[in-house]
């Protein structure tokens, strides 16, 4: 009568034979491994046998590849022969010389006074744009971001300007250097 206001604890029972468990994993894994092992080497064994006790071959597990057409070796490589045939010699050394060619500038002839639009970047993403313009501000260079529809699928582009024709190849050539590609410059609208 003593035990009613006492409280039952369920103490868990210290197991002796815990080794024995390991143990008997072990042993199970060392058995599964040998088989196998057996079975591996009984499929190998099979393998290797294809002669069968009446001394003829198993044909059905044999499949024979297809034969090759041997190629003619003078109907690969006909540029051996070719070329000495033909005759093919440089050029003679002597050319007409030309006029001087007027230089082509890198830039096209940009008006001092006009404005001119400079894309940096098209994106899916406005996100990205936006990223663009970002880098572009810390460049020091102002730009703002257009969103243009092109076959039903949305793009943001990046655009700087309008700027004037005298400041163009300098944006362009710090851009360049910062690894940023552009599109040529074109006349503002206006």
């Amino acid at each position: 009568m003593s035990n009613r206001g006492r409280k039952k604890v369920n103490r868990p029972r210290s197991n002796g034979n815990r080794g024995a468990k390991w143990a008997l994993l072990i042993a199970l894994v060392l058995l599964v491994a040998l088989v196998a092992v057996l079975a591996r080497l009984t499929a190998e064994k099979n393998s290797r046998s294809a002669v069968s006790e009446t001394g003829q071959t198993d044909t059905r597990s044999v499949e024979k590849p297809p034969e090759k057409q041997p190629v003619a070796p003078e109907s690969e490589f006909q540029f051996y022969t070719l070329l000495p045939e033909e005759g093919n010699q440089p050029p003679p050394a002597s050319r007409p010389e030309q006029e001087d060619a007027p230089a082509v500038p890198d830039e096209p002839s940009l008006d001092a006074e006009t404005g001119y639009l400079i894309q940096a970047g098209s994106f899916r993403k406005a996100k990205d744009a936006d990223a663009r313009k970002a880098a572009l501000a810390l460049l020091g260079v102002e730009s703002r971001v257009a969103t243009a529809t092109v076959d039903g699928r949305q793009y943001h582009r990046v655009i700087l300007g309008p700027l004037p024709g005298k400041k163009v190849p300098a944006v362009r050539r710090q851009l360049d250097e910062a690894g940023i590609e552009t599109t040529p410059p074109r006349r503002a609208p206006g």
